[in-house]
């Protein structure tokens, strides 16, 4: 399939990684975001500032205290989107709370004065969040390729740590096919929005519709693969995590951060959306040694099981159809004002799904995953 080309034909263009759009999807105000902070409970001392990026929320780093305490300090606020709804908040809710517990790096919710860990208002909810100060992996690796190694063994060395969490079995947990998490994998797999842009004039002869309908069968078929499943990130990419940024080629990872796209899923789908997302060129092609790192870290930790190696770049592959699926929807479906650079997204990620599915890409990925067995 020949996807409309990018726009960024540089050279730079064609050796960085993949930077996300920094896009904000609606016009909350500062105002607005301090009327949020009050209903916590929390004085501002300083006028809310907006931090750009974010597909599901709105979000501001504000300075702030509750009323009786002495010093004031940064909290991120995170006010949902409509269209997210009151139980997938709540997941992310439970799942950072139990996080708190085993101390696993990300950032904590605070309750409002009534214990609410979510206030509602004006039809909107909001969380509040630990502001931690650090620098994403994303922009650190943009000033220095030289830290590479380090910020994918943090990372690699993290998502192991978060596959051998213990999770209470009073509470069920919401899994990859529910809908929402990874993209929307839930739709995808069941297959109805793929229907319906096949009946719509303005998309049925698109080539990327196309291609996710070829692949919905094999995509059924490869989340049914005996691999072990338990709690995902999901979204593991570099601008979801902060980093200390330490001398020379050190990096220590602070906070694995971001949980919208969490869920029980396939273990082996969270490092291989990991893998796409770090070890490719905006120009789609594939990091070897970048990989290579990832991969031997996080088996030092957890080693991959076969089935999980055998079908881990399949994984990779879906993740990315997943995403550029997501991307497609919602920029040129839901959004038909969206930016530019915020429509053509998702062709990144329907050439790297493609490449995975075959031809030496897929070929060079299963080579490297050999040797970091080895």
């Amino acid at each position: 399939v020949a996807f409309p080309p990018t726009a960024d034909h540089s050279l730079a263009g064609k050796m960085a990684i993949e930077s996300k759009a920094e896009v904000a999807l609606d016009s909350l105000s500062p105002e607005e975001a301090e009327q949020f902070v009050a209903a916590f409970g929390f004085r501002s001392a300083e006028q809310p500032v907006r931090l750009y990026g974010g597909y599901a929320s709105s979000n501001f780093k504000v300075i702030a205290k509750k009323d009786g305490e002495g010093t004031s300090r940064p909290f991120l606020l995170k006010v949902n989107y409509g269209g997210l709804n009151i139980e997938d908040i709540e997941h992310q809710l439970f799942v950072m709370n139990h996080l708190r517990t085993c101390s696993f790096p990300t950032n904590y919710p605070h309750p409002s004065s009534s214990g609410s860990l979510m206030v509602e208002q004006n039809g909107r909810s909001a969380i509040l969040l630990d502001f931690i100060h650090g620098k994403s992996g994303d922009k650190v690796l943009a000033e220095k390729e030289d830290k590479a190694p380090a910020i994918l063994r943090e990372l690699a060395a993290t998502l192991a740590r978060l596959h051998q969490v213990d999770w209470p079995e009073e509470r069920t947990v919401r899994d990859i096919r529910s809908g929402y998490p990874l993209c929307n994998t839930g739709d995808l797999l069941r297959g109805e929005d793929v229907e319906k842009l096949q009946a719509d004039d303005r998309f049925k002869d698109h080539p990327f519709v196309a291609l996710v309908h070829r692949q919905i069968t094999w995509l059924r078929e490869l989340y049914d693969s005996k691999v072990p499943w338990g709690l995902i990130h999901g979204d593991a990419f570099l601008d979801n995590t902060l980093y200390e940024d330490g001398p020379g080629p050190d990096c220590k990872l602070l906070a694995l951060i971001d949980w919208e796209d969490s869920c029980v899923g396939p273990y082996v789908v969270d490092l291989a959306v990991c893998a796409s997302a770090t070890c490719f060129t905006a120009a789609n092609a594939i990091m070897r040694p970048r990989l290579l790192v990832l991969l031997k870290e996080y088996q030092r930790h957890r080693k991959l099981s076969e089935v999980e190696s055998k079908t881990f770049v399949d994984f990779m592959a879906a993740g990315a159809l997943a995403c550029g699926f997501y991307r497609f929807c919602e920029f040129n479906v839901r959004q038909p004002d969206a930016t530019a650079q915020a429509k053509d997204s998702y062709r990144l990620m329907g050439e790297r799904a493609e490449l995975l599915l075959n031809g030496q890409i897929r070929e060079e990925v299963l080579a490297v995953l050999e040797a970091s067995a080895a």
